[in-house]
């Protein structure tokens, strides 16, 4: 019996892998009750995990002419979750909520590095997922990959200056009152995606919630003074935006990406 857990990574780990470690930031911020923590933990549920599987068998029969390589296939989610369980998020959040000024110089090249590891290490599992999903879906999951490195280098430039914004305390205090604000706009996401997880699959109507969603946490952000902080979300995004059927998608506002000379000045 495949733990639910482990099939659920091993389709994150070929999609949405990144843009969840890009709001990993905001997540442990406002601690373990806040909205963004809840709806993480929804998102490790899953509605059918034997059909789920059903399809990733029969994805490998129609790449490859057999289910021979399905074993390959299982081990490589079993080394998604060796690479998860090598990050240590829990370790991650209490470390950050233990975070101050005078330990944030070793805090972030510490995760940074780690971070690096992590997409190497997730990297080598989807080498074993490609007999086994559409070329389209893992085309995306090497661009999302090799994304990494840039939001990790912006994430802890300057000893995590972007990062580090979330210890402030008016800002902390700002982003708990958005607690439900920021609960409707994980909640619009997750329904106007209507279970969506491979990005490659994405519908024209979905186009828009992508970036909606993208909006909605940015004016969040922007009224705590925090709106940098989407600067790391838009390295993901604008990276699988032109890859996914959304390439096309006219009505799409365009990102913009933080300028890094603009890192710490006034």
């Amino acid at each position: 019996m495949v733990d639910d857990y482990v099939v659920r990574m091993s389709k994150l780990s070929v999609s949405l892998l990144f843009i969840g470690l890009a709001l990993l930031a905001v997540w442990t911020g406002p601690g373990d009750g806040s909205p963004l923590s809840r709806e993480s933990s929804e998102s490790n549920e899953t509605d059918n995990v034997g059909k789920m599987l059903q399809e990733i068998r029969a994805q490998c029969i129609k790449n490859t002419g057999s289910d021979a390589d399905f074993p390959k296939f299982m081990a490589s989610v079993e080394q998604t979750t060796m690479c998860l369980a090598d990050f240590d998020t829990e370790k991650l959040k209490i470390d950050f909520n233990e975070l101050t000024n005078a330990t944030r110089a070793t805090f972030f090249p510490k995760y940074c590095h780690k971070i690096q590891s992590f997409g190497s290490c997730i990297n080598i599992s989807l080498i074993y997922m490609q007999p086994c999903h559409k070329p389209s879906t893992i085309h995306i999951a090497k661009a999302l990959i090799e994304s990494i490195p840039e939001a990790s280098n912006l994430a802890c430039k300057n000893d995590g200056e972007i990062i580090f914004q979330l210890k402030d305390e008016e800002r902390k205090e700002c982003i708990m009152q958005k607690e439900d604000e920021i609960s409707a706009s994980f909640n619009t996401f997750k329904t106007d995606m209507n279970g969506i997880i491979d990005f490659a699959e994405l519908k024209q109507d979905q186009c828009g919630p992508l970036t909606n969603f993208r909006e909605c946490l940015k004016d969040i952000l922007d009224h705590c003074d925090l709106s940098d902080i989407v600067s790391i979300y838009d390295i993901p995004l604008n990276t699988i935006l032109p890859l996914t059927p959304c390439a096309n998608y006219t009505q799409t506002p365009k990102v913009h990406l933080l300028d890094n000379n603009s890192v710490g000045e006034d």
